[in-house]
């Protein structure tokens, strides 16, 4: 008999065969942080350490609600296997973490020279890193390496290798830290390990002032932060559309600054001692103009709402402002 064992947080079935398990993968039923066990096995692995099913794996479990249990509960068998890799503990190691998972304390660091909270486990042989997502490759990462998160961009982290080598990674190739805590303590430090889902754009609006630059459009809007955790490093896109719905031109717009914990900020633009110098222009949360105009209050005259950003088409008739990369800083 060829039953694959699957567990999906608190549910548990039987798939009767590989060719199942990769209909279920194919249909996004299965997720690459699923658990699988295979036939006559009694070790546990993450779906996407299976060889058959790459390509086929989404990155979150299918049929959860997000609000209520963002990450599937993790049986505590494939856990001890991974501390052990983690912290290369003998006995009496393995018997401390099969019967106690770690609490919030001690999730910062588990186990010495260990896995930190704002890292990931490789779990990919020879795992990819790009220096965009889907472009060229830049390096890769050992299996059963860490890495710390730099940044989210949809289905890539933003990652930092134990080498030192930065990069763009597949979810599905790696392993955030808090998967190894209690249901609690994944639910309280989600943001950390997907910023982009507590981060939205409110009440946008766009705009063309300069007649003499009609290239130029000006986009105002609000960035609302919903977690706990302070965001930094926001990268916006800017896609405009003519009257048919097809995308003309897309830019990404970096923004200086960060957007405090459960609060709303406006994003400006602090022009150059040129005004016609665009590349003097700064663009700024007003977090960040803040705390500079404290220091110089003659910024207030070189400041304007919204941000500007110059397109190279003309004539579209829609425009939207979307996240497309943010980091969630940890508390101090």
């Amino acid at each position: 008999m060829s039953r694959w064992l699957v567990s999906q947080g608190d549910r548990q079935f039987a798939a009767q065969d590989l060719d199942e398990l990769k209909s279920l993968a194919s249909n996004g039923r299965l997720a690459a942080t699923d658990m699988v066990q295979p036939p006559g096995a009694a070790d546990w692995l993450y779906a996407s350490e299976v060889p058959e099913l790459k390509g086929l794996l989404g990155s979150q479990a299918s049929g959860q609600d997000f609000d209520d249990d963002p990450l599937p509960q993790r049986s505590p068998l494939p856990l001890v296997a991974l501390f052990l890799v983690l912290i290369g503990v003998g006995g009496a190691g393995a018997w401390y973490f099969a019967n106690k998972l770690p609490e919030k304390g001690e999730l910062d660091l588990i186990g010495e020279n260990g896995l930190a909270l704002t890292e990931v486990l490789v779990t990919e042989e020879n795992a990819q890193l790009y220096a965009k997502p889907d472009g060229a490759s830049v390096g890769t990462m050992l299996k059963d390496s860490s890495a710390a998160i730099l940044g989210k961009r949809g289905e890539w982290y933003h990652l930092k290798s134990s080498t030192g080598t930065e990069g763009y990674a597949r979810v599905d190739s790696v392993v955030p830290a808090y998967f190894f805590a209690d249901k609690d303590t994944r639910q309280d430090y989600d943001p950390l390990y997907n910023p982009d889902k507590y981060v939205s754009v409110k009440n946008a609006s766009w705009l063309q002032l300069d007649e003499q630059n009609r290239n130029l459009t000006i986009f105002q809007f609000m960035i609302h932060n919903q977690s706990k955790f302070e965001m930094a490093d926001l990268v916006l896109v800017a896609t405009i559309k003519d009257k048919t719905g097809k995308e003309l031109e897309a830019v990404e717009i970096p923004i200086e600054g960060t957007i405090p914990r459960h609060e709303a900020v406006m994003v400006g633009t602090l022009s150059g001692e040129d005004a016609r110098d665009l590349d003097q222009k700064r663009l700024l949360t007003t977090t960040l103009f803040t705390e500079l105009a404290n220091e110089d209050e003659e910024l207030n005259l070189r400041w304007a709402e919204g941000v500007e950003v110059e397109m190279n088409t003309t004539g579209f008739t829609e425009a939207n402002i979307d996240i497309l990369e943010i980091r969630a800083v940890p508390n101090e």
